[in-house]
């Protein structure tokens, strides 16, 4: 693996077509007549390289004009100012024209609550000033049958409890981006929108810090959760109430958490714990989880909580998958402003451009490592 001397096939081109369907009420119409683009995104960026408005029956024809075996392409097209996006490729895993469908929706700020399908809490042990680090991950899903948007950050997409007391909130990269998900009160809340169905479920993770020398510990739930599991690094830690059975220990880097988990949880079901505060945490290990939070929920689970697996490439091809639609999305939202950008919002888009780069190079690495 060599991300610094790149194999590049720039004499051949390759074609990338599909059709783009708009869902109405549970049926798909072609969508004529709209822009599709082509994404090309590497270590360097995103641009787009192709457009093509689609033709009476949604079908598009996309061509890259060189092949670029360290980049991966994606299709979009913007539908009610949300953008879609397809699966990324890869120009090193396929030899001929690929083809992808766009599903897009029709917007709306009220509909369904968007449902957690599930919600991960991990609470680390002390720190040597008597806080403890803590760290989320939910997937979350729009039952409804259009995108779900937010009017304003008064009246978000969807919001969720968190412990009381609770500070420091850190946001780490998901399939959303950082900066739509945000502090209310006693809650997080997200603005992002959120199209329907399982396939557009939305990963959120964010960290934060619990108040020094906490003892009885809530896990507040306000609303119906598929499965809640939670894993605290203190052996000597009850359980004095809620919904979640106690399972086997789990281990990260020779850490042992103990894990409480259950399934169909009710809303107002909070989960109770006693905290014997025995044992001094590493700092550095939640923010290392948060760092390679990129990766795919159950990657996430596996390589930080479950001893001794590893993130396979499926796990690498999910990773380039949220990223390489991050950047083309942020490409598209700097393009859309143009020259009405301000020089904080282009500094705020620099420094979330130079992040997403990081990690998609660190995801290409990764990829071409296990080869």
């Amino acid at each position: 693996m060599a991300l610094s001397s790149p194999t590049r096939l720039g004499a051949q081109g390759f074609q990338l077509s599909g059709h783009v369907f708009s869902v109405i009420e549970g049926d798909t119409v072609p969508l004529a007549n709209h822009w599709v683009m082509l994404h090309q995104v590497d270590t360097t960026g995103g641009r787009v390289v192709d457009s093509v408005r689609t033709d009476v029956i949604g079908i598009y024809f996309l061509r890259a004009p060189e092949r670029d075996t360290t980049a991966v392409y994606l299709s979009s097209v913007s539908f009610r100012d949300i953008g879609y996006f397809s699966n990324p490729v890869s120009a090193a895993t396929f030899t001929t024209d690929t083809a992808s469908t766009l599903f897009v929706y029709d917007t709306s700020s009220v509909g369904p609550p968007v449902q957690v399908v599930e919600r991960h809490v991990v609470i680390r042990a002390q720190e040597v000033d008597g806080s403890r680090s803590a760290l989320e991950i939910l997937l979350l899903e729009n039952p409804g049958q259009e995108t779900r948007i937010a009017n304003d950050t008064a009246n978000p997409v969807w919001q969720g409890a968190i412990p009381r007391g609770a500070f420091n909130l850190e946001v780490a990269p998901g399939d959303i981006s950082p900066s739509s998900l945000y502090r209310r009160g006693d809650s997080v809340a997200v603005a992002a929108a959120i199209p329907p169905g399982p396939e557009n479920r939305k990963r959120i993770i964010f960290g934060y810090i619990l108040p020094k020398d906490l003892r009885d510990l809530t896990v507040p739930v306000d609303q119906p959760l598929g499965r809640l599991q939670v894993l605290i690094e203190d052996p000597s830690v009850e359980m004095i109430g809620g919904p979640l059975t106690p399972q086997a220990p789990e281990f990260m880097d020779d850490i042992e958490f103990m894990r409480f988990d259950g399934t169909g949880i009710a809303s107002g079901a909070h989960a109770s714990f006693r905290l014997s505060g025995s044992s001094i945490s590493p700092p550095w290990l939640l923010w290392i989880i948060l760092a390679m939070s990129a990766v795919a929920m159950t990657a996430v689970l596996a390589v930080w909580i479950r001893r001794p697996r590893v993130v396979t490439g499926q796990g690498h091809a999910s990773d380039m998958k949220v990223l390489a639609a991050q950047v083309a999305a942020l490409d598209e939202r700097v393009a859309a402003k143009g020259t009405q950008l301000s020089d904080d919002e282009r500094a705020a888009f620099d420094r979330e451009r130079t992040a997403l780069k990081t990690k998609l190079t660190e995801a290409l690495a990764r990829r071409d490592a296990e080869r």
